[in-house]
């Protein structure tokens, strides 16, 4: 069967022919009766683990991605445009069930439908999480997976470009140079523009006697700069396609097949035998087999829905509607995590421009985009958010103890589904006493404040907050044997209470924060939730009548211990099945104080080592 692959590797329209972007290709595959490797999905993590795969010119390495190449639009690869991509055609717009705790709210989910996934439509942020975050990981049963075994994939996944000089002096950005990496695919850095309100969020935590962290990449807690996936060299999107495939065409034993959606994986007994998929917009299916492994790269929401309708999953789920159970592992599709935000909307009066502007204002649009187009500077090279901070407990609320002990002395199934299964309450049991551990610590961050310069366009400047580490629990269940329709999705937020009253402690931090002398030269307005609204009753209403998910779904299907409802193993292999792994956000066992991308990279670049170690 010969398939196409359509690439373009340029910006297409007049408005964005940049020259240095080359030029329209086209190719045709032909898909071989076998493979040494299949990986659905060519994601984030799906064309990172191919990628390093296909390093070895024997190994030869199939990718079928259910989504299509974008078109080098300026919504998918120019800072100006960040957002554009989401509930279009490049995302699975994806809706969740109505969020019974979120006054019923159902919840819109930004996932990449496109080569290189979630990567090419996110908002660009490339932190990571403090060593505890990871450190819990190995705690939970996952040698090898804590910060030290972690960090040497981080830094091979990225080439990191410092901050130049003027941007160190005014606006007092550090780096440490020993936790970035050099020769990694992934660019990293900061954009050529910076508007002047951002330090002032800087000096506002400082002055609140909260510590500059030298560096996000070692330690990310306090107030710090936060990289961005951005080429130095034209100031455009660095993502998993333009990063892993885009340079790696002429390999001839990388074969990745676009608009292919993989439908099932075809089991006996132990062993994957083959995948089945069809070419989106057709009926026909088609099989192709691996002779080594298959890896499943789908996502926090489609791979657990692969793994139940091939077979994989809680049997009682499966049984219901009719599907033979081959490995019964109640924990696919539980354990699913997000990281949950509400925004302070504020209106400043002492602002000469914002991004805001590039909407409002075309003349200052045109003289933005002029000077991009010149030479890659101005407010056209920024968007995604950079200053930030990440505060443990202690640093932004009196109310440490209480809120832990309110989080310790609910039974663990307190807040979990009635039917949840054993080995998952287990494994949240898990999760929650080690949570506590670190939380009561000043080692990680439980909140997440974010000053975004007008990036949502709807005000002046949002200032969010977001619950790090949550201990609500929501699922992904399939609820028909049909492939193509979409999975029940439920994040389940703020099932447990106190995650939203985390976020009410966040608003009155976030009041103090603007009460400084730093904000208050920038005179704000409050616009939402209002002044008037002081209440811890009132806050909470507003909370849940607003509250959002930052788009970093994971956790589905878990990196842990059988017996603790984890679905995969620490070599990401899946429980019962020989020649069969996952590798996305999916794996991850307790989402970590981050934007996940990049540890979506660190993860698969350690698995493409684990899968290389395999084959000896």
């Amino acid at each position: 069967m010969l398939l196409h692959l359509v690439i373009s590797l340029s910006i297409t329209g007049s408005a964005f022919a940049a020259p240095f972007l080359g030029q329209l290709l086209e190719r045709q595959e032909q898909v071989n009766g076998t493979y040494d490797y299949i990986i659905a999905g060519g994601g984030t993590a799906g064309l990172a683990v191919a990628n390093r795969l296909t390093e070895d010119p024997k190994i030869s390495v199939l990718v079928l991605e259910a989504g299509i190449p974008d078109q080098k639009e300026c919504a998918a690869i120019l800072q100006r445009c960040l957002g554009d991509t989401m509930r279009s055609k490049y995302d699975w717009n994806v809706t969740t069930e109505p969020q019974m705790f979120l006054s019923g709210r159902p919840q819109n989910l930004a996932i990449g439908r496109a080569l290189g996934g979630s990567s090419m439509l996110n908002g660009m942020m490339f932190d990571r999480g403090s060593p505890s975050d990871y450190d819990m990981w190995e705690q939970l049963g996952n040698p090898g997976w804590g910060w030290k075994g972690i960090l040497p994939y981080f830094k091979k996944s990225e080439t990191f470009t410092p901050p130049n000089a003027d941007h160190v002096q005014e606006f007092g950005i550090t780096y440490d140079p020993e936790v970035h990496g050099d020769s990694g695919y992934i660019q990293s850095g900061y954009p050529n523009f910076i508007f002047p309100q951002m330090k002032n969020f800087q000096d506002a935590l400082m002055s609140l006697g909260i510590v500059q962290s030298k560096d996000q990449a070692g330690r990310a807690i306090g107030t710090f700069w936060s990289p961005n996936t951005i080429d130095p060299k034209n100031m455009t999107r660095s993502y998993s396609r333009s990063a892993y495939y885009d340079n790696f065409t002429n390999r001839t034993n990388l074969h990745v097949i676009t608009s292919r959606h993989v439908t099932k994986l075809l089991l006996d007994k132990d062993r994957v035998t083959g995948v089945e998929y069809i070419e989106v917009g057709k009926n026909t299916t088609y099989t192709v087999a691996a002779k080594r492994e298959y890896i499943v790269s789908a996502g926090t929401i489609h791979t657990p829905q692969l793994l139940q309708l091939s077979g994989i999953g809680q049997k009682s789920l499966l049984e219901g509607l009719g599907i033979p159970v081959v490995v019964d592992l109640p924990g696919v599709g539980q354990n699913f995590q997000d990281h949950p935000f509400a925004t302070l909307s504020l209106k400043l009066d002492n602002v000469e421009h914002s991004l805001w502007d590039l909407d409002r204002n075309a003349t200052y649009d045109a003289e933005q985009k002029a000077l991009f187009y010149a030479d890659r500077e101005g407010a056209w090279t920024t968007g995604g958010p950079n200053s930030v901070a990440f505060l443990p407990l202690s640093s932004y609320t009196n109310q440490t103890t209480p809120l832990l002990t309110s989080y310790a002395n609910a039974a663990a199934a307190a807040h979990l589904r009635n039917d949840t299964p054993a080995a998952v309450i287990a494994g949240f049991t898990a999760q929650r006493s080690i949570l506590l551990s670190h939380l009561a610590t000043p080692n990680t961050a439980a909140m997440e404040f974010i000053w975004q310069s007008g990036a949502a366009r709807r005000y002046q400047m949002p200032f969010s907050v977001s619950v790090q580490h949550p201990f609500s629990r929501g699922h992904v269940e399939i609820n028909s044997t049909n492939p193509l329709l979409r999975p029940i999705v439920d994040l389940r937020t703020g099932s447990n209470p106190v995650d939203l009253t985390l976020l009410v402690e966040a608003f009155r931090y976030a009041r103090r924060v603007v009460a400084t002398d730093a904000i208050q030269e920038l005179v704000p307005t409050e616009l939402l939730p209002g002044a008037n609204v002081t209440s811890d009753e009132d806050i909470l209403a507003y909370a849940k009548s607003s509250a959002s998910t930052m788009f970093h779904p994971s956790g589905t299907s878990a990196m842990m211990p059988r017996e603790l409802g984890g679905v995969v193993d620490s070599s990401l292999r899946v429980y019962g099945v020989k020649n069969l792994r996952v590798v996305d956000a999916s794996i991850i066992p307790l989402i970590p104080a981050t934007h996940i991308v990049s540890t979506v990279y660190a993860i698969a670049e350690k698995a493409a080592d684990l899968i290389k170690a395999a084959q000896k």
